[in-house]
């Protein structure tokens, strides 16, 4: 027979394990800078900084062109036949070859304060810097009907169909004459006469400023 202590069973117990640190094969600070590069948000380059360069001068250059363009006054001309007629001078009662201008009606407030205007004409004096440039004797206060303008300067029917509209007129001298012929040579010549009324803001001749300007 068995002794109780040879029936018994044996109990087992399991070994105690000693726990073993596994370490990581990665370095603690690279793993932080990898996960804080993973949160970073990125953004898409969209441009070269070349590009972005060439744009910022764009920018520049616009905003000085605006500048220029706002401040920048251009000279503004009223335009209109001009012939050449004898003329009573008042204070005088002389006559005299002269070149009668006749401009639009709108500008006749303007040319009270204009003192010289270009003569375009052939056979005058163009050997100067202000080719052409006249000074104004008279302004006449009142803008004439076309059939006014015919009795009291004498026109001829082929420059009268020129003058078919109420016009503000300009009495400037004829001479010089680079030709060196009289200046009765001339008489019913015709040409063309700019005379300077004003300036205007450059920026407004752009087509949707023009109209605002204009209200």
């Amino acid at each position: 027979m068995r002794s109780p202590q040879e029936t018994q069973p044996t109990s087992h117990q399991p070994a105690t394990e000693t726990p073993v640190a596994r370490r990581s094969i990665f370095r603690e600070d690279a793993v932080h800078r990898y996960i804080a590069g993973q949160e970073k948000t990125v953004l898409p380059q969209l441009v070269s900084p070349r590009t972005f360069t060439y744009l910022w001068v764009l920018l520049g250059v616009l905003g000085a062109s605006s500048a220029i363009a706002w401040f920048a006054r251009i000279p503004i001309y009223a335009t209109g036949a001009a012939v050449v007629v004898r003329w009573r001078d008042q204070p005088t009662d002389a006559q005299r070859i002269v070149v009668a201008a006749f401009l639009p009606p709108q500008s006749l407030a303007r040319l009270q304060q204009a003192e010289t205007a270009m003569l375009h004409l052939d056979g005058l004096d163009k050997s100067s810097q202000n080719e052409g440039r006249r000074p104004i004797l008279v302004v006449q206060p009142e803008v004439l009907s076309p059939e006014t303008i015919q009795q009291q300067f004498a026109l001829n029917p082929s420059v009268a169909q020129q003058v078919n509209r109420p016009a503000a007129i300009v009495i400037m001298p004829l001479e010089p004459i680079a030709s060196g012929l009289p200046a009765s040579a001339y008489l019913g010549s015709v040409g063309r006469v700019e005379a300077e009324v004003g300036t205007r803001k450059l920026i407004s001749f752009l087509p949707l400023i023009e109209q605002r300007f204009a209200d």
